[in-house]
């Protein structure tokens, strides 16, 4: 009989990240080509909404009420956000490292958003750059996902214990593996829902430049619980934290009805136009920033062999 005899010659070793070695090399991250496709289109949709949405408003963000395709692109970006985070955080091998790499992230996302949004360049085509202190907004679209992100990932971070190794398949598992994501986005929703509808919002007064002079001009709420334009609690936040001059000057709604005839295109304002009209209006404000962190939430688990599994 023939002796059987092993063969040794392709012999497999499993390399296990030692966490007391800071300078060692991370494993080289597989790409997900569901998400890497849907980044993609998510940025053509933005281009396309940039550069169209002057030329046909009904791609173009809504006014106020109402739902354009421009209004989907940051629920997008923030789906990719939580998906990314996942992903990325399962490759890190220590916990501290994750979170010096999550506030890194963070900080470089802040300084980015607030050199593009923050009024660094007045008129490139006029080589006009600085920032005035007094008018510097301070919020962002990079803020916003800044926030989002910081606090997603922290969450993940130290909820990575509470989550089981091996998820069942029934949808209930979803609410027990990942009872502290849950437990985050339901605080945060209910937190938002209390202020916006029980936050007191008062008369507020701006000033308008109105060739070359002032105009003081005041708006008439002394309510709670509004959601339209002028008196509504994510506006009145805004005014406190922020301040006026470092708000929006050209928010969406100056398009709606009640300011032009020429809605939802942009135009001369009506004569009958109210006054908030030409206030100013931060839509990427403290509290719409707040709320978005619930956009984010996603189990990996879950959510992945769905991905890998679909493309």
């Amino acid at each position: 009989m023939a002796e059987i005899k092993a063969d040794n010659t392709h012999q497999h070793q499993l390399t296990v990240p030692d966490p007391d070695i800071p300078d060692q090399k991370l494993p080289k991250p597989k790409r997900v080509a569901s998400l890497d496709i849907f980044r993609g289109l998510t940025v053509a949709l933005m281009i396309l909404v940039d550069d169209a949405g002057g030329e046909w408003p009904m791609i173009g963000h809504a006014p106020w009420n109402g739902c354009n395709l421009a209004d989907f692109v940051m629920p997008f970006f923030l789906f990719i956000v939580g998906m990314a985070i996942a992903l990325a955080l399962k490759r890190i091998p220590s916990r501290p490292m994750a979170i010096r790499k999550v506030i890194f992230r963070t900080l470089k996302l802040l300084f980015w958003g607030l050199l593009l949004q923050g009024g660094f360049s007045h008129a490139p085509d006029k080589l006009t750059y600085g920032v005035d202190m007094k008018k510097i907004r301070w919020c962002g679209i990079l803020q916003r996902i800044a926030l989002a992100y910081l606090v997603v990932a922290l969450v993940e971070i130290f909820s990575t214990d509470a989550q089981g190794k091996d998820p069942a398949s029934s949808w209930f598992s979803v609410l027990k593996l990942y009872y502290w994501h849950w437990l985050v986005a339901a605080s945060v929703l209910i937190v938002y829902l209390a202020v916006i509808y029980g936050t007191y919002v008062p008369d507020w007064k701006f000033t308008v430049l109105n060739r070359n002079s002032t105009v003081e001009m005041t708006v008439a709420c002394g309510m709670s619980g509004k959601l339209d334009p002028p008196c509504n609690a994510v506006g009145y936040i805004d005014r406190l934290v922020l301040g006026l001059n470092h708000m929006y000057q050209h928010p969406a709604w100056k398009r709606s009805k009640a300011c032009t005839d020429n809605s939802p295109y942009e135009g001369p304002f009506r004569s009958d136009a109210p006054s908030w009209c030409y206030a100013p209006f931060e839509p990427e404000g403290v509290l719409r920033s707040v709320k978005i962190i619930s956009n984010s939430f996603h189990f990996d688990e879950h959510w992945n062999s769905c991905l890998e599994s679909r493309f």
